[in-house]
């Protein structure tokens, strides 16, 4: 009778590695030595619970369990996802002491086998902060997704992210800055002025929105970390 081994039992071979612990000067280097780490181990890693100027909790994409919702429209999705979770208890922390960001593990094991290509992880393809801000000023400057894609992976070369990727980032920016910007903008309103010693009514016009820099980006983007 052939031997049927357990899902949840990994070899040593096949043991996945956790991050060398140490210490970091901001809470980039620290999820950037987690994340490019994860990958040479066959597995990924995205942001679970964090306070930004405080603590980070990492944990494997992996983790958590399928829930079941009521859209019958996302079924195909919710089964491709309910086919990758199972459960992962691997974390680590990144804690932010006197102005330095020390890693430690919480679990550094893993209840599944190393991916085969860790592409097909979504997380992979989340972007980081830097890479955020670096599309967020390539769009304000006008910018397409495959431009800011190439920029992207001349920084890192192992970047797994598309177009697509980069177009829904764009995406979410403008809808942030056409927000803020329609929430400031003032009504149409009158004033009089005086022109060479005359009264004059001007009425000005409704404020046209302008693209800026300054909206933030909410972090998820849970990746490769959100």
């Amino acid at each position: 009778m052939m031997e049927v081994q357990d899902p949840n039992e990994i070899t040593e071979q096949n043991k996945m590695l956790p991050p060398p612990v140490g210490v970091f000067q901001t809470r980039e280097d620290l999820l950037k030595h987690v994340r490019d780490f994860s990958l040479t181990q066959g597995y990924m890693v995205s942001i679970k619970d964090s306070s930004k100027d405080r603590y980070v909790t990492i944990a494997c994409d992996r983790g958590g369990v399928y829930r079941k919702r009521l859209k019958t429209g996302e079924n195909m999705r919710q089964r491709k996802m309910s086919s990758r979770l199972t459960n992962c208890p691997f974390e680590v922390v990144g804690k932010k002491d006197d102005d330095l960001w020390t890693l430690s593990i919480k679990h550094g094991e893993h209840n599944h086998e190393p991916s085969k290509d860790i592409s097909d992880h979504p997380s992979c393809r989340r972007f980081t902060e830097e890479e955020v801000l670096i599309i967020r000023e390539m769009t304000a400057a006008g910018k397409r997704p495959r431009q800011i894609l190439k920029v992207l992976k001349q920084r890192n070369p192992n970047l797994v992210s598309d177009s697509r990727n980069v177009y829904n980032v764009k995406a979410k920016i403008r809808k942030e800055i056409l927000s803020d910007n329609n929430m400031e903008s003032p009504s149409t309103s009158s004033a009089t002025i005086n022109v060479n010693g005359a009264a004059a009514s001007v009425t000005a016009a409704p404020f046209e929105p302008v693209v800026q820099n300054g909206a933030s980006v909410a972090e998820s983007t849970q990746a490769c970390l959100e």
